[in-house]
């Protein structure tokens, strides 16, 4: 990989992968966002700011030609995983058709492309102690891992008939800095906002649901050295490998802050599954990592917001 093209690198995951891709990488990193977005986060010496839109197809092609980018991230949706019909429709206007005309510009032009799928949605309900390989049956029961299912299957079609280059990443729940304590997703980050303000937790269902959850620091690292290391035509799965219930986390909470945390239990939503893990076997032939606890990981970022 000689230089990127990361579009969606406002967002949490985007901002920590081009910090960590900064110091580590010696191209260029371009990235794309809208005019709106909030970019006070990304930063870097080889970092290159452009200000577009997914959907203008001759500003990415002009980026991709001035900076003789070879690989293209792409990190972009407008959805969160508890999305409706109506943001799904959204999705499919503003992300899903734009990214299939760039998926065949990248096959048409040896770029190879890079999409963030979602492991925690793609895969539907697994059954107590299962760990979803790459290669189970995709069944997701929300709009958010139908859009990205539908990516996915465009992706491996352009493999298969133009000889697209690609990485399918799939990861699991990540938290840590950079992730907002006043937003709508993220256990962790929602759960430690509550202990700071004082205020109460609503969980839905019965708080058994079952999760994998990786410190963002050991996704992004682990994402960088799969860019870096140029692996290509893969489906890789990145998270912990283990489980752990809506109960535990939040009991892993109070342990790590110290302080009380009040919860509301509310009806299940007909849409989230009981559990999800992710095999992190296929990862781990690559190379070795070593990875943040989960209570060490909670005390690093509650500490970060208290800053």
């Amino acid at each position: 990989m000689d230089n990127l093209l990361l579009l969606g690198g406002a967002g949490f995951l985007g901002s920590n992968l081009v910090g960590w891709l900064s110091g580590r990488f010696g191209g260029r990193i371009v990235v794309l966002e809208p005019e709106e977005a909030d970019v006070s986060r990304i930063a870097g010496r080889n970092v290159i700011l452009e200000r577009g839109s997914l959907a203008d197809e001759s500003l990415i092609r002009r980026i991709v030609r001035e900076n003789q980018v070879d690989c293209i991230v792409h990190m972009v949706s407008t959805m969160v995983p508890g999305g409706n019909y109506e943001d799904f429709r959204v999705e499919q206007e503003r992300v899903l058709e734009p990214t299939f005309s760039l998926i065949r510009f990248c096959a048409a032009e040896g770029i190879r492309f890079v999409f963030f799928s979602s492991g925690g949605t793609v895969y539907g309900d697994g059954r107590p102690g299962e760990r979803f390989r790459e290669d189970a049956a995709l069944s997701p029961k929300s709009y958010y891992g139908i859009a990205k299912r539908m990516v996915e299957e465009f992706i491996q079609f352009e493999h298969r008939t133009d000889g697209l280059s690609y990485l399918i990443l799939r990861p699991s729940n990540p938290y840590g800095p950079g992730q907002r304590p006043d937003g709508r997703q993220g256990l962790i980050a929602v759960a430690l906002g509550k202990v700071l303000s004082g205020e109460s937790l609503s969980v839905w269902g019965d708080g058994q649901a079952v999760r994998d959850y990786i410190y963002i620091d050991d996704l992004v690292d682990s994402v960088s050295r799969l860019l870096l290391s140029d692996v290509s035509d893969e489906v890789i799965n990145i998270g912990s490998g283990t489980g752990r219930t809506v109960n535990e986390v939040l009991d892993t909470v109070r342990a790590a802050t110290g302080r009380p945390l009040a919860v509301r239990y509310v009806d299940r939503r007909k849409e989230d599954v009981s559990s999800v893990v992710l095999s992190v076997e296929k990862l781990d032939r690559f190379f070795k990592r070593d990875l943040v606890g989960l209570e060490d990981g909670i005390r690093r970022f509650y500490e970060y917001l208290q800053r």
